[in-house]
């Protein structure tokens, strides 16, 4: 099989298994309504801890984005990093394998769909959480924000892949691995507060971290008003980290697949 065909199958392959996705995360639509209403429950909370201190008005339109954004950021997490640890364990992962499909095409249909169905669900949450809390944000410089969220979600599901890798070759350790990241990166990537709040040394540390970038950058524009130019490092630093951890995990896909394969972790071994 040469490139052209490889990368063919892969595109089949991934526009097959969105397909699924999207089909089947919105085939009842109690999911989608509990999927909207609990995370507004945790917003609420923060929305009203703010308003009893008199904060500043902004810090609701804070929260908001940060409460739809991080949805993503848990698709990463269980959406795409387990997907082909659940698949091992169901007994489909051999199958999909022997149908000739590559696993990055498998894995990018997931981030397609996954990435919808949250979309779907964090927007959602953004309207019914501006009419409740009566926030506000700047619809002129809505395309920058825009651009910075595909450029977020480059990054953030480039990542994914390497995560998906490594529950691959190490199943329930991979799994651990992402119970340990859920709370830190929600700490560190600053989602009920911007990160000017943090110290400088942390500050450098979030700036490490995709979402952190990219909520940022979502939140100065919609609710700063702030302009490409103001946000260019923004743009260049996501564009950055797109392509560095699109190369690591497609490796990182790649090695964990053929190690994998030596040491027979595709299947389950029933004992």
């Amino acid at each position: 099989m040469n490139t052209r065909q490889y990368i063919y199958r892969g595109f089949k392959a991934a526009l097959g298994r969105s397909y699924v996705r999207i089909k089947g995360g919105n085939r009842e639509i109690s999911w989608l309504l509990w999927e909207v209403i609990l995370p507004l429950l945790m917003i609420a909370s923060v929305v009203y801890t703010y308003r009893s201190m008199n904060a500043p008005s902004e810090f609701i339109g804070f929260v908001i984005l940060g409460g739809a954004m991080m949805s993503f950021w848990f698709n990463v997490l269980w959406g795409m990093g387990s997907t082909l640890y659940w698949e091992k364990e169901k007994g489909n992962l051999e199958v999909l394998l022997a149908s000739g499909a590559p696993l990055y095409g498998l894995l990018l249909g997931m981030a397609l769909g996954g990435m919808f169905n949250t979309a779907v669900r964090a927007a959602s949450v953004i309207i019914i959480g501006v009419y409740i809390f009566e926030a506000s944000f700047n619809p002129a410089t809505l395309p920058v924000a825009i651009i910075i969220f595909f450029l977020a979600m480059a990054a953030l599901y480039s990542l994914g892949l390497s995560l998906a890798s490594i529950y691959l070759m190490y199943s329930r350790s991979g799994w651990r691995a992402s119970e340990l990241l859920s709370e830190p990166i929600m700490f560190i990537s600053g989602m009920y507060y911007p990160l000017s709040v943090f110290p400088i040394a942390l500050q450098v540390v979030a700036s490490a971290f995709p979402l952190a970038i990219g909520l940022d950058g979502i939140r100065r524009s919609l609710i700063y008003g702030e302009t490409f130019g103001s946000l260019a490092v923004h743009m260049i630093l996501l564009v950055v980290m797109a392509i560095i951890l699109l190369r690591i995990g497609l490796w990182a896909l790649e090695y964990m697949e053929n190690k994998a394969k030596k040491e027979g972790r595709l299947i389950l071994r029933w004992m």
